[in-house]
């Protein structure tokens, strides 16, 4: 949806645990807020052709605009938050796919020593193995 160039920012579990306990064992730490997160950001096409490789899938040839897609979200949550009920589509939902999540992991580097030692790609493939085992794909 969108662009496809907004940027995302993953980080692979094992990588995010080690930063967790980088913080809970630095007193320079205690009173701070560090962005883990992994090596690099990546472009949502990017992020699309990744999983598609290591899952089998296949990544759609066009967009979806959003702009429509953000007014169909605010029509929906119009009718059904007065009448209790979970809409299908938020706007949030939309603005996941269309705004940049891409951060500056430079803090935790220097504070903690936070080194993220799995990249994207890798961290894609393993996840897909894991799913593969687990019989989810």
């Amino acid at each position: 949806m969108g662009s496809g160039h907004s940027f995302y920012h993953p980080v692979y579990i094992d990588d995010l645990v080690a930063g967790f306990l980088l913080a809970l064992d630095r007193p320079e730490a205690v009173g701070q807020a560090f962005l883990i997160a992994g090596p690099r950001y990546v472009t949502q096409d990017e992020l699309a052709s990744l999983i598609a490789r290591h899952t089998g899938g296949r990544v759609l040839p066009f967009h979806i605009p959003a702009g429509p897609i953000q007014l169909l979200g605010a029509a929906v949550e119009a009718l059904c938050v007065p009448l209790g009920l979970e809409p299908p589509i938020h706007r949030r939902r939309v603005d996941f796919w269309t705004k940049s999540r891409a951060f500056s992991i430079e803090k935790a580097r220097r504070l903690l020593g936070y080194a993220p030692r799995v990249d994207v790609e890798e961290g894609i493939a393993r996840t897909a193995a894991w799913y593969r085992q687990a019989g989810w794909l």
